[in-house]
């Protein structure tokens, strides 16, 4: 997605915030700055994400992110399908 985004697909991105001083709030309006909505706050303190792809690479870039995942290979409902 960053190296060669496709200029009109949107992407569904997990964000796990950062262990440091930045704010929730802050962290949500860069978030927006880079054309991004939040679109669910998750357990743990994760963040789901809309953007446009091609803005992927400027989202990853801003501060207060520890990772960032593509939404479809991380499941926060709870079920992990089996017994634990």
């Amino acid at each position: 997605m960053c190296q060669d985004p496709i200029e009109t697909a949107e992407a569904h991105l997990v964000l796990d915030p950062a262990d440091d001083d930045r704010s929730h709030d802050a962290l949500v309006a860069a978030i927006e700055v880079v054309s991004g909505t939040v679109e669910e706050q998750l357990e743990y303190g994760a963040i789901r994400v809309q953007l446009p792809e091609r803005r992927v690479a400027d989202l990853c870039s801003l501060a207060g992110i520890e990772s960032v995942q593509t939404a479809d290979v991380v499941s926060y409902t709870g079920d992990a399908g089996e017994d634990i």
